[in-house]
């Protein structure tokens, strides 16, 4: 249900906000990453566009409507208009960045997990990856894949190989962090390629293993963009987005989530862009 009106009072210790149009008076109850985002401007009193729950519940004695969504969150001075949030204008934005015209890397990795013996632990490395390089249409150019030698034999501990599903014999035939990393950089150089992932850890990962292993940095955070985190503001939801559970929702594939492979991973990930592509350009 969509409410409009202005923001007459607002409740901090309750997460609550009052809120007024000509018809009538709501309270809205929020939750505590968006009363975090979104309260400074409730004191500037603004006019709000929000999406809300069908049925009303007590929070602190107050019959409430929960909050799902904003929309938009306006202030007007005199003849004057200021803008806080617009999701109208995020998703121009984002639509804007998933269409332009340029060449994108696929990248998925799979990295260590923490020893169970504590005195074995090490920073996560990058033991396998995966990555499909497109043009802006989706045409594949080249894809590679393969597991990565870390450099700490107990990086490939069993909680590790138990993850992967992975012997440790599977690692006889892995490349060194070498040559993952001239690939890479062969293929941002030559291609001037975007880097898509879903979520952070992989980026993270990724520069942190330049330093593990001694290399210049690659050019990743002007390049990168999380897919997950586009779609999760485009749609403007509040939980992170699952990569299997969001490929079946748009896609209508079946996968089996259980398997950890990066280049399955990345594949995935290429066609759950595409198609977000394709529904926003609708």
């Amino acid at each position: 249900m969509e409410i409009r009106g202005k923001i007459i009072e607002t409740f901090p210790s309750e997460r609550l906000v009052k809120i007024k149009n000509r018809k009538r008076i709501y309270y809205v109850y929020l939750t505590r990453k968006f009363f975090r985002d979104f309260g400074p401007y409730f004191y500037e009193y603004p006019y709000v566009i929000i999406e809300v729950g069908q049925i009303k519940k007590i929070h602190h004695g107050f019959s409430c409507f929960e909050l799902t969504a904003f929309k938009k969150v306006t202030q007007f001075i005199s003849r004057s208009r200021k803008v806080f949030f617009d999701i109208d204008k995020i998703r121009e934005s984002i639509k804007t960045i998933v269409n332009k015209d340029s060449n994108l890397i696929f990248l998925d990795l799979e990295f260590s997990l923490p020893s169970y013996n504590p005195k074995k632990r090490t920073p996560a490395e990058i033991i396998q990856y995966g990555l499909v390089l497109t043009d802006s249409f989706g045409n594949v150019i080249t894809a590679s894949k393969n597991l990565v030698k870390p450099n700490k034999f107990y990086s490939l501990n069993k909680k590790t190989l138990r993850f992967l599903n992975r012997d440790i014999y599977d690692f006889e035939e892995a490349v060194d962090y070498i040559e993952f990393y001239q690939i890479l950089e062969k293929l941002i150089k030559e291609y001037d390629a975007k880097i898509i992932a879903w979520g952070r850890n992989d980026i993270i990962t990724m520069e942190k293993s330049f330093k593990i292993n001694r290399l210049y940095p690659l050019e990743l955070k002007e390049r990168y963009i999380n897919i997950m985190q586009l779609m999760k503001t485009y749609y403007n939801l509040k939980n992170d987005l699952g990569l299997f559970d969001t490929y079946q929702m748009m896609v209508s594939g079946n996968i089996d989530s259980q398997t950890h492979d990066a280049y399955e991973d990345a594949v995935v990930m290429m066609d759950i862009f595409f198609e977000f592509k394709k529904l926003i350009n609708e």
